[in-house]
């Protein structure tokens, strides 16, 4: 529970979750569950944004679709606002998720995805 109104970023804030809600929402939806056939491949249907929020993504319709170092792309979605970020990334057909929320502040200009990105990349990449 906060006093913080999330109002000024539009939609960012506005869902209060824990990792399991992350994982079975994104689980669902990769793996197709959530929306009918034609929806779900425009829904990856990757579009130039003329902005990289995240360094080595494409962007679609609600989801990215991160290209890890090590080869394979993870798809899912996240964000921060003020004191925590969350995100939930995973294989195409949802079978292989990691959603991970932090709770704090970080300085202006610091890159928090950075940190789960390299949980991605502990996560998904195969172990030499």
């Amino acid at each position: 529970m906060t006093e913080l109104s999330p109002s000024w970023g539009w939609a960012a804030g506005d869902m209060i979750s824990d990792v399991r809600d992350l994982n079975t929402f994104f689980a669902a939806l990769l793996g197709g569950r959530l929306l009918p056939p034609a929806q779900q491949r425009e829904m990856f249907t990757m579009v130039p944004t003329g902005h990289q929020w995240i360094d080595q993504a494409d962007y679609a319709l609600g989801v990215a679709g991160i290209r890890l170092d090590c080869g394979p792309t993870v798809w899912g979605m996240g964000g921060a606002i003020n004191g925590s970020w969350s995100y939930a990334l995973g294989t195409r057909d949802g079978r292989h998720l990691l959603a991970t929320n932090v709770n704090g502040d970080w300085v202006e200009g610091s890159r928090p995805i950075a940190v789960f990105t390299s949980e991605l990349e502990a996560e998904s990449c195969p172990r030499s």
